[in-house]
């Protein structure tokens, strides 16, 4: 990987190059955007922006598909110089995933808006294909037909999602090159400050309290918090000298038991946001003989 960062950072045509390629794999493409964004700033990583959204837009032309997901695929490019460009401004992962919550969820409801016909086709073909599948399963119960707001509060979750993976892809990029180890010690300090924390804790509370369809949304308000609560687990393994397999028992339970681990995260998140569990920790530890 630090390979792949250092032939980024030789110059434009070889970023441009890597962002153009790397479309075809995960996180390439919008991590080298983030990447030049955050060393050299906005105006170049639009530049590499343009390289990157070419595949789509071609593919677009070729396939005369519905401009929706090419649109979305192309907001999240997007995204990722504005979320960049945050982090290079601030240097404050609270400020940056706020406002990729926000963008995130703007850019999702003007889509709904602009291209509204698409949405509606896009419900109903979904709505469709699920009434297909209970039919013939023969369920006793009517099937969960998601409604416009499940839909664009799931893509508000997947370019807010996507754009803070791919950037802290990239941050770890400029760190291997420019300050080795910065990264770890930066993602393990991430911290909420309190009333930010009890804010997003009382939002996701009242998302949750919504009719059906409002989940992705309740997900969305919850991601700074989980991001919070994996900074936290990580900080205590490294900072306990655990093995690396604890991480690995984490992540592996997100993927398959998501919604209990998330929670567990989501509230590790808020309560080393109030309470500081990091300076806690490292007070019992010094109090040891």
């Amino acid at each position: 990987m630090q390979a792949l960062a250092e032939f980024i950072m030789r110059g434009r045509t070889q970023a441009c190059a890597v962002a153009l390629l790397g479309s075809f794999f995960p996180f390439v493409s919008p991590a080298t955007i983030g990447l030049v964004t955050l060393r050299k700033g906005s105006v170049e990583g639009l530049l590499v922006l343009l390289w990157a959204a070419l595949p789509l837009i071609a593919s677009y032309s070729l396939s005369e598909g519905p401009a929706l997901l090419t649109l979305v695929s192309i907001a999240s490019l997007i995204m990722m110089v504005v979320s960049a460009n945050v982090l290079r401004l601030t240097a404050s992962w609270q400020s940056t995933m706020l406002i990729s919550m926000l963008v995130g969820g703007l850019t999702a409801l003007g889509t709904g808006w602009l291209f509204s016909t698409d949405v509606n086709l896009l419900v109903d073909s979904i709505g469709d294909m699920l009434a297909e599948v209970a039919a013939k399963q023969e369920a006793e119960q009517e099937p969960f037909i998601p409604g416009r707001e499940f839909i664009l509060g799931l893509i508000a979750l997947i370019l807010a999602v996507s754009a803070l993976m791919s950037l802290f892809v990239a941050r770890w990029w400029q760190a291997l090159l420019y300050n080795p180890g910065g990264f770890a010690e930066e993602f393990h300090g991430l911290r909420l400050q309190p009333a930010v924390a009890g804010f997003l804790l009382l939002a996701v509370i009242g998302a949750t309290r919504l009719p059906n369809g409002y989940e992705f949304w309740a997900e969305l308000v919850a991601v700074p918090l989980l991001l919070a609560g994996l900074a936290l687990v990580h900080h205590v393994v490294k900072f306990l000298q655990a093995g690396r397999q604890w991480l690995v028992f984490m992540y592996v339970g997100l993927i398959f038991f998501g919604p209990s681990v998330g929670v567990l995260l989501v509230g590790l998140g808020f309560a080393d946001s109030v309470m500081n569990l990091r300076s806690r920790l490292a007070a019992v530890k010094n109090r040891q003989p």
